[in-house]
């Protein structure tokens, strides 16, 4: 593990308690779920993996729509709470698995859909976790990522774990190309509005990308 992958998982085991105490976040979270019902054939037999799935937020808005989540995160104190959640709702159709894909292969189950949320900005190597994505998707799987589009940086008032302002859309795209996907097509999710220090309000755009493996 790096010392900069240290330092965003320790970040988000500081912080897995009250995530979800935020309600931008919960929103966030149900206007991506939304997006992705629209851009994505969901059905009842589909087996799905969402990558970075902190406390489950965007796992659990998707568990109605779908067969089974496996929940992967580098945060076991976040995979902490989602577990407790299930618990306490008594969901068994959702599986939690602590894994830091920088030392460990992620969960290659052929999975029918792989989603994440707000994760790709956290990666180092997006190039390279979207290859290992692809491999956890079978024949015509479906993929489904949402993360900032291309920003200036003031999203973030901590930069720590940081390795990206938000993305270029056409870059997300082509490096699903390069990954293994067709059919790859991007459109707007949500926006975000974030109070500024002059007392303005701005608002960041957040894409949801989907491809299909082949």
């Amino acid at each position: 593990m790096t010392v900069e992958t240290q330092a965003v998982q320790t970040n988000f085991d500081r912080v897995a308690v009250e995530w979800d105490s935020n309600p931008a976040r919960v929103a966030l979270a149900r206007g991506i779920v939304e997006a992705i019902c629209q851009a994505v054939p969901l059905s009842p037999d589909l087996e799905a993996l969402d990558f970075g799935a902190g406390t489950g937020l965007l796992t659990l808005g998707l568990l109605p729509y779908v067969a089974r989540i496996t929940a992967v995160d580098a945060s076991g104190e976040m995979l902490k709470v989602l577990a407790n959640k299930l618990q306490n709702l008594g969901i068994q159709n959702v599986t939690t698995r602590h894994c830091d894909i920088g030392k460990e292969p992620l969960p290659a189950a052929g999975y029918t859909l792989v989603v994440s949320s707000m994760v790709l900005h956290h990666l180092a190597n997006v190039p390279r976790t979207l290859k290992q994505l692809r491999h956890c998707l079978c024949f015509g799987g479906w993929i489904a990522l949402a993360d900032l589009d291309a920003e200036d940086g003031s999203f973030h008032s901590d930069p720590t774990g940081i390795f990206h302002h938000g993305f270029d859309r056409n870059l997300i795209c082509q490096w699903l190309k390069e990954a293994g996907f067709t059919e790859v097509k991007s459109q707007e999710a949500y926006r975000i509005a974030r109070p500024q220090s002059d007392g303005t309000v701005r608002e960041y755009s957040v894409f949801l990308i989907t491809g299909i493996a082949f």
